[in-house]
């Protein structure tokens, strides 16, 4: 057998290794994935071993107590394979172990031959592509099939969006996981729980816009349903009206004025979207002042060049 098929089959011992010495009282939950068609490589190929090793090597760093880790397999580019993989902040080590090893070999099975692949479950997710690692796309939402009825929807909605947006600040500002959740009180026996966190090496600005995109995917996919996420390659989200993590820290109810019913759908869009446009706003108005400064600098470098030349 090939050196190359040696390697290709790594992950396959690894994980047979982790079940027996590493066992969960759990398994994990398979929520989405997806594959790039369009990109596919070739078997018994340099990238096919490179990617096998790059599996190999997230699965096995899974078991270091650690929740994020992020590899590149391979120095020439049409070769190399970028990957990494991320456990929900509050998952225990053992339990990030097993979603991981479980993801990257399922992974493999349902996106054989793509060069770019993303598998979501329920406390991971791992991904890998031949390309810089997007952090917004591609994109999934998932909601619960039932609708709320104990609460008024423009008092949920706009309960929801203050939830959301307080906890991306929240793990936003974080020094290290990203990782934040929280609850408000719909009714007096009904309590809405949320959760959002985004890879660790996002910047703040990337982090930020990455939970906005996902905060503005709720109306459309998930306009008052009792539960949904949104799963994005930098970031996630999700809210339920059941605990569903295991963190304890939480966030006091944002305030709301009471409104009139009966708001239109623009309205209950804008609860979502302002968020997204101002940090564009925030964005542009970066870019302007910084190629204004530029543009000072060409014209003193330009005057200067001149003056000694007379």
């Amino acid at each position: 057998m090939p050196p190359s098929n040696y390697l290709a089959i790594l992950p396959l011992f690894f994980f047979l290794f982790s079940s027996l010495f590493f066992p969960t009282k759990s398994t994990p939950i398979y929520s989405s994935h997806v594959c790039t068609d369009s990109n596919k490589y070739q078997p018994n190929t340099t990238f096919q071993t490179n990617l096998s090793l790059l599996l190999y090597s997230l699965s096995s760093n899974a078991t270091q107590g650690t929740q994020f880790y992020k590899t590149t397999i391979g120095r020439d580019t049409p070769n190399a394979v970028r990957g990494l993989f991320l456990c929900r902040g509050d998952t225990l080590a053992t339990a990030c172990h097993h979603c991981v090893t479980t993801a990257a070999a399922d992974l493999k099975h349902r996106c054989p031959a793509e060069k770019e692949a993303i598998i979501w479950y329920d406390v991971c997710m791992v991904r890998y592509s031949n390309q810089n690692l997007n952090s917004i796309v591609p994109g999934v939402d998932m909601s619960d099939s039932k609708n709320v009825t104990s609460i008024n929807l423009d008092r949920f909605n706009e309960l929801l969006a203050g939830l959301l947006n307080s906890l991306a600040t929240k793990a936003t500002n974080s020094a290290d996981v990203k990782f934040a959740t929280g609850e408000v009180n719909l009714t007096s026996s009904v309590t809405l729980y949320g959760l959002v966190q985004c890879t660790p090496e996002l910047s703040l600005f990337n982090c930020n816009m990455c939970f906005r995109s996902a905060i503005a995917y709720i109306p459309n996919c998930c306009d008052g349903k009792r539960g949904a996420r949104v799963l994005l390659p930098g970031c996630n989200i999700r809210y339920e009206v059941y605990p569903f993590y295991n963190s304890t820290n939480t966030l006091a109810p944002p305030l709301v004025k009471s409104r009139p019913s009966g708001r239109s759908r623009v309205e209950v869009i804008l609860t979502f979207f302002i968020p997204v446009v101002a940090a564009m706003v925030l964005f542009t108005f970066g870019i302007f002042t910084v190629m204004r400064k530029q543009a000072k600098s060409v014209i003193q470098l330009w005057k200067e060049t001149n003056y000694s030349e007379v």
